[in-house]
Order: C-alpha cells, then sequence, then structure tokens
C-alpha cells in the first residue's frame, strides 16, 4: 500500500468518523411526577382539585403535563402509594419514560425547599413508578404535578395553546394512575370491640331486667 493510499483511507475514515458525530442521536421524551406537601402559593391563587368517590386500586387516566393544582384527599381512605403507569410510550416517534426532569440527580423528587416529598421509596419498573414509605391522611392537601423534558404543556413552546373554553388542558402524555390506602385493621377491631361491649351490656340489662 503506498503512501497516497494510506493518506486517502486515513482521510476516509476521519470524515465518517465526523459524519456519525454529526448524526443526531434519537431523542427521549422524559416524565417525572413529584408527590410533595401542598404548594402554598397555588393555594392562594385557586382551589385544590377534590379527590372522592376514588376507591384504591381504581385506574385513572388523564393527560400530562397537567395543570399545576394541589389535591384534596378526600376519598375516606390515608393514602400509602402511588402508583403511576406510563401509557403513551412513544409521542412524534420518540420514546418517552420516566426520567430526572428537573436536573437533581433523582427521579421523583422535589427541588424545591418549601415542597417536602411526602414518601421516602420511588421505584421505577419498565413504565410504571411506585411512590411508597409515606402517607396522604385523608382530609389533607398534597402537590402531584407532572413535567416533560422537553416541555409538552400546552403553550409550554412545543405543543400550542388550547381554547380557553376547553376544559382538558392536559398535555398528550397519558398516563394511569391508582393508590393503595393504609390497611384499616386497627379501625375493624375497634368497631368489632365496641360492638362486643354493646352486645355484652344488653345481655346485663337483661338478665337483671332493666
Amino acid at each position: 500500500m503506498t503512501i497516497v493510499t494510506k493518506i486517502a483511507l486515513s482521510l476516509l475514515g476521519a470524515a465518517g468518523i465526523s459524519f456519525l458525530s454529526l448524526t443526531p442521536a434519537r431523542a427521549v421524551i422524559l416524565v417525572e411526577p413529584i408527590v410533595t406537601t401542598q404548594n402554598q402559593d397555588i393555594l392562594k391563587s385557586k382551589n385544590p382539585r377534590i379527590l372522592t368517590d376514588y376507591q384504591p386500586g381504581q385506574v385513572i387516566e388523564y393527560g400530562v403535563p397537567d395543570v399545576a393544582n394541589n389535591f384534596l384527599n378526600d376519598t375516606g381512605y390515608d393514602i400509602e402509594s402511588l402508583v403511576f403507569d406510563l401509557k403513551t410510550l412513544s409521542y412524534n416517534n420518540e420514546p418517552v419514560e420516566w426520567g430526572d426532569v428537573n436536573g437533581d440527580g433523582k427521579i421523583g423528587s422535589s427541588i424545591n425547599p418549601d415542597l417536602n416529598n411526602i414518601f421516602k421509596d420511588i421505584t421505577i419498573s419498565g413504565s410504571t413508578i411506585t411512590f411508597s414509605g409515606g402517607v396522604i391522611p385523608n382530609g389533607t392537601l398534597f402537590y402531584n404535578p407532572f413535567a416533560t423534558l422537553p416541555n409538552l404543556a400546552p403553550g409550554g413552546g412545543i405543543i400550542p395553546p388550547v381554547p380557553a373554553e376547553q376544559t382538558d388542558k392536559d398535555g398528550p402524555i397519558r398516563v394511569a394512575a391508582y393508590y393503595t390506602a393504609v390497611p384499616e385493621s386497627t379501625n375493624v377491631l375497634g368497631v368489632l370491640v365496641l360492638g362486643a361491649l354493646g352486645v355484652a351490656l344488653k345481655l346485663k340489662r337483661s338478665l337483671h331486667g332493666y
């Protein structure tokens, strides 16, 4: 092989590497939910959304990024875990997955010092993310927004704003969600004890004729 040939091959190799480096990598759309204590700033401007008639294990589906708001747990249960499942796994031919949108190196954690994370355990299995190791008592407010990278909120830059009269202003990524409740064995035991005491009192009264 002549020196000229070697130089030509080297130049072709370098050109090939440069071409590959210029080829854009396939983008990934990241989705990150957080579950924190109430957002006091939002509470000043609008009333919280109320979760009622919502049973443990009941699956609901909605779009994200959603319009940020507080939620009132009015389910009648203490929530011990929240489970979210991505239903949109590809958008505009780009894969969708859970990811670190706010850049703190963790998924599902708030970077706002005024918002305290409610759940200490966050696990991801495929398209499912589970928040556990905490509790949202019945009757309390909590904050559960979703963010995406890039920002796919309507009016956020990529997605055009929705008409003012349209009720659903959520984003194009679909998520299914359900919760589990704190076991109520202690409450059931209390009811059984009270019931037993009532029966005993009635029996005592009947035996003594009063």
